[in-house]
């Protein structure tokens, strides 16, 4: 988090530095496109030089040295036009190398006399203009070229012309227009030069006075030193306003006495003499008035008139690490407060759920005996209010769980198929009695083992059907599930459950999946209900990367459906003898050890183990539990996590100690994340939360019979 903070903070500090750098670019010249551009400006002039002197050899009836002219005049026009990037280099040396052999052809056509040769002093000139000082190689050659043709021209051109004799007369014509349109190209050449180190000037000025302008503008407080001394050479305003310098104060100054020094220090200073080292990190800076602050600090090495200088930045992060504390603080008091509620939930629903067994267990218990016919049905009101009351309690905590981002997705191995038979064998007496018929279409790929989340699964189609049969008068509920396969390893599980019942209009469809709502409160008055259900439903299958969706009209009945998409149990064994569990009614031969500081829950608990002829031995605390252990041979524990004097984990702690096999189930009314991973942990073997049903109770002991019977 540290980390990223920290880069989002310098990219938003260094933002201005990136426009910075973009506006840069403006001022900056590219010299070669400045130096074709003077290429061509000299080739230019050359041609209208020789172009004139062409025009005045067709008149004096010169034709070799007008055959000369002509040739020159073609080539310079072909790279005037052609001279580009790529061929640069090229043209440069071919131009420079036509100037001269034209010349010396000319002084020995015309002769000495003619002064031909100061032209070549012109060329010299313009070679300064055509080529960069830092291309060296390219300049001598140049150079040479030049020097060699006026070696051969003051060693081998006569005096006077033998091939086109010149009168007297004519050669000091022709001396004196040549030494006119040497000064006067020389003059033009110089102005132009001058002109442009003036504008290059200007250029550098700006652009230096924008650096300085960015410099002091910086967000950072920047420093330069000299390598060799460590000593502070320049620095930006800002620099000087955070360190509480004065500007003449700053330089001479050691870059040491700026810094605290700690084990992040010894890395800085160690990049401040490294050459072409860079560093960046963390450090403690001191201003001059003693003042302690972080800042983050960058090196970069440059040079400099073959001196070695390092730039310093330095941002100020002391607002920065202000946020950042709270934030931990605040992190930490919402951790602590995340724990806390969780304790509470954990609490509240050990509270509740402790009555609640007594009142459902007593209500089975009853119904199952003898009763005159009036009290079975009060019987039966008994049993459906407390399990309306169960069903709301459950509805409340998940809805908190899922609030706090508690409740969290388990991966178990589930029969698809066993478990809409089960939410069908769930539901069939609540239809049969309200007279709606349930439909179950139950696609024939559904028998076999998926890996997921059974209980999140099952909870989201019991509550879509329980609310199908709610708002269902007459007609029927039918439940749709398909599964498809994605590929070997995955499928898709689609369910649908679809009613004849009141129907929700368009409008009422965006808000029934919102907390504490339902579609009016009309509604609410006559069907009741917290408004919870379809919003966990939703957040349920959201967490098992679906979405669940409605469609519905009015008049027409609902249909509430999603589509998760599940791992497949490639060895698609069953690890459980449904067969057995289903035909099984009494469970002799077993011997119980209950541990249960209630007694209403140890008497619940000691009749249904009576009626399925299982043998029990009853301890009210831990210790007790383990002396009885101990003295009597057992085939199932079954534990309450929370009894005085030793709770449930002290008690599977001692067991476990010398006997690491026997099944141990916890027995707890207790709610919170994980719960089934944490006790597994702790060496239970399985858990069945209060209140219980009894048919699950009976599952979780019969799961244990084949080990009992070998």
């Amino acid at each position: 988090m540290k980390d990223f903070s920290i880069k989002l903070l310098f990219k938003k500090a260094f933002k201005l530095k990136n426009d910075e750098t973009s506006i840069l670019s403006k001022y900056q010249i590219n010299k070669k496109e400045q130096l074709i551009l003077n290429f061509k400006n000299i080739v230019f002039a050359t041609f209208i030089i020789f172009l004139l002197n062409a025009v005045n050899n067709f008149f004096s009836n010169f034709s070799y040295s007008l055959v000369i002219t002509n040739v020159c005049c073609i080539l310079f026009a072909m790279f005037w036009v052609t001279v580009s990037k790529k061929n640069f280099n090229a043209a440069r040396i071919s131009y420079m190398l036509l100037c001269c052999i034209s010349m010396c052809a000319l002084c020995y056509i015309e002769g000495f006399v003619s002064g031909n040769y100061l032209f070549l002093f012109l060329f010299t000139i313009a070679s300064s203009f055509i080529f960069d000082y830092k291309e060296t190689t390219l300049l001598i050659s140049a150079l040479l070229l030049i020097v060699l043709s006026v070696v051969f021209i003051f060693s081998f051109t006569p005096y006077h012309s033998f091939l086109q004799p010149l009168t007297a007369k004519v050669e000091d014509v022709y001396f004196t227009y040549n030494i006119i349109a040497t000064a006067l190209v020389t003059c033009i050449m110089s102005f132009i030069l001058l002109w442009q180190n003036y504008n290059n000037a200007k250029k550098m000025a700006g652009k230096q006075k924008f650096l300085n302008s960015i410099f002091n503008t910086s967000l950072d407080a920047v420093f330069v030193i000299n390598t060799s001394t460590n000593i502070i050479e320049n620095c930006n305003n800002h620099f000087n306003e955070i360190f509480n310098f004065d500007s003449s104060a700053t330089f001479n100054k050691s870059a040491n006495d700026l810094f605290v020094k700690n084990e992040a220090f010894k890395d800085f200073e160690k990049s401040l003499v490294g050459k072409s080292v860079s560093w960046k990190g963390e450090l403690f800076c001191v201003s001059s008035s003693g003042n302690i602050f972080p800042g983050y600090v960058s090196v970069v090495s440059f040079s400099l008139e073959n001196l070695e200088f390092k730039k310093v930045n330095i941002l100020d992060i002391t607002e920065f690490k202000k946020a950042q504390a709270d934030l931990i603080v605040a992190k930490e008091n919402a951790e602590k407060a995340m724990k806390a509620k969780s304790k509470f939930l954990s609490n509240m629903s050990h509270e509740l759920r402790t009555p609640l067994n007594g009142i459902i267990g007593t209500a089975n218990l009853l119904l199952d005996e003898a009763s005159m016919p009036e009290q079975q049905e009060h019987f039966e009101l008994l049993k459906y209010s407390s399990e309306q009351m169960l069903n709301l309690i459950n509805d409340v905590l998940d809805f908190s769980k899922i609030e706090a981002e508690m409740m969290r997705i388990e991966k178990t191995t589930f029969n698809s198929k066993d478990l809409f038979n089960k939410i069908n064998s769930l539901f069939s007496s609540q239809f049969k009695s309200k007279n709606v018929e349930l439909l179950l279409n139950i696609d024939k790929n559904l028998d076999r083992l998926l890996i997921g989340d059974e209980t999140k699964i099952g909870q989201v189609v019991n509550n879509l059907i329980s609310n199908a049969l709610k708002f269902t008068e007459k007609g029927n509920v039918t439940v749709t599930a398909k599964l498809n396969n994605n590929d070997s390893h995955h499928a898709s599980l689609f369910v649908s459950v679809k009613d004849t019942g009141i129907g929700i209009t368009k409008k009422q469809q965006k808000l029934i999946f919102n907390s504490f709502t339902q579609a009016d409160d009309s509604t609410t008055r006559k069907f009741g209900g917290t408004g919870l259900g379809l919003s966990i439903c939703k957040s349920i299958v959201e967490m098992l990367k679906g979405e669940l969706k409605v469609k519905s009209s009015e008049a027409g009945g609902s249909e509430f459906y999603f589509e998760i998409k599940l791992e497949l149990q490639l060895d698609n064994k069953k690890f459980v003898n449904e067969k057995l569990l289903r035909t099984l009614q009494s469970l002799e031969n077993i011997n119980v050890l209950i541990a249960e500081d209630n007694n209403i829950n140890m008497l619940i608990a000691r009749k249904f183990l009576k009626k399925w002829c299982i043998a029990s031995t009853e301890a009210i605390n831990g210790k007790e539990a383990i002396q009885k252990f101990d003295k009597t041979k057992h085939n199932v524990l079954l534990i309450d996590l929370e009894m005085p004097e030793m709770d449930g984990y002290e008690t599977i702690a001692e067991i476990r100690k010398t006997n690491k096999d026997i099944p141990v189930i916890a027995f707890t009314a207790a709610v919170y994340d994980n719960i089934k991973t944490d006790l597994l942990s702790h060496g239970f073997t399985d858990y069945i939360q209060k209140p219980f049903r009894p048919e699950d109770l009976h599952k979780k002991i019969a799961q244990f019979m084949p080990a009992v019977a070998g």
